[in-house]
């Protein structure tokens, strides 16, 4: 990411809604902000980044702090004044947001009394268009030519995934597509043979499936044949109760009984 050149942040005295800001507190900071103690981050209008996502990410990060004299016209007089000046590496997205004249100045936040010591320490700072302090510089991002304006970022938090040798892979691809060539360059130098088809199977399959098949046919009836004894066993039984039944009268029914014969001149008597 690039890094900017030092532009004032700050100017001790009154500012313009009424607040002061202390000469003592812009030599503190100046004198103990170290990034690794408490890196300052750069916000837009004082809203702390709690997404990942524009607009409330962070844009950047403050490197140092210095101090410096400033002269300033106050009311047509001229004065010299206190500025705490910063070395701030901004994000791509602040770059384009200041190129589009949109949040060009900044605006400290400053802890007058950092961890307890009775010390200011700037703990952010601010992407605005309104100020509070007097002589803010405008922020301003240029690329140059010097080598050391683009620095790489690590951070041991988070996992980097190590870079693939591209000059391996070509070299590997090169390789590869030369013994391809080769290998074919070889067989068609080599005269070829004539091609034998394979023998055929032996046919025996037929006499495999054909015992297969008479096994489980065995298998199937012997353990189906009780069950047809049963059966048989049954209807037997029931045709021959079926004989008896329709050869026994039945004990209910009416049926005449024969006439006693006494000779054709005999008289039989009723009662009527």
């Amino acid at each position: 990411m690039a890094k900017s050149k030092f532009f004032c942040i700050a100017v001790e005295g009154a500012t313009v809604d009424g607040r002061e800001i202390k000469r003592e507190w812009l030599e503190q900071m100046a004198a103990s902000y170290d990034p690794k103690t408490y890196t300052a981050r750069i916000n837009c209008e004082h809203i702390a980044g709690y997404s990942p996502d524009a607009p409330f990410n962070a844009y950047g990060s403050v490197l140092a702090l210095k101090t410096d004299t400033v002269e300033l016209n106050i009311n047509g007089e001229m004065k010299s004044l206190l500025g705490l000046f910063a070395e701030i590496e901004p994000n791509a997205q602040l770059i384009e947001m200041t190129k589009n004249d949109q949040k060009i100045f900044t605006s400290c936040e400053i802890n007058p009394n950092f961890v307890g010591e009775g010390k200011a320490y700037l703990v952010g700072l601010a992407a605005t268009d309104g100020p509070a302090s007097l002589g803010t510089d405008r922020l301003k991002f240029a690329a140059m030519a010097r080598p050391n304006v683009f620095t790489p970022a690590f951070s041991t938090a988070i996992d980097v995934v190590a870079e693939v040798d591209q000059g391996g892979i070509a070299d590997a691809i090169r390789s590869g597509f030369a013994g391809m060539a080769a290998m074919f360059s070889r067989q068609d130098d080599k005269p070829k043979d004539p091609v034998t088809p394979p023998p055929a199977a032996a046919n025996d399959n037929s006499f495999d499936i054909a015992a297969f098949s008479a096994a489980i046919g065995q298998q199937v009836a012997a353990a189906v044949q009780p069950a047809h004894d049963a059966i048989a066993a049954i209807r037997a039984d029931f045709t021959a109760l079926q004989g008896k039944l329709e050869a026994t009268e039945d004990p209910h029914s009416f049926r005449r009984q024969p006439a006693t014969g006494g000779g054709g001149n005999a008289a039989h008597l009723t009662d009527c």
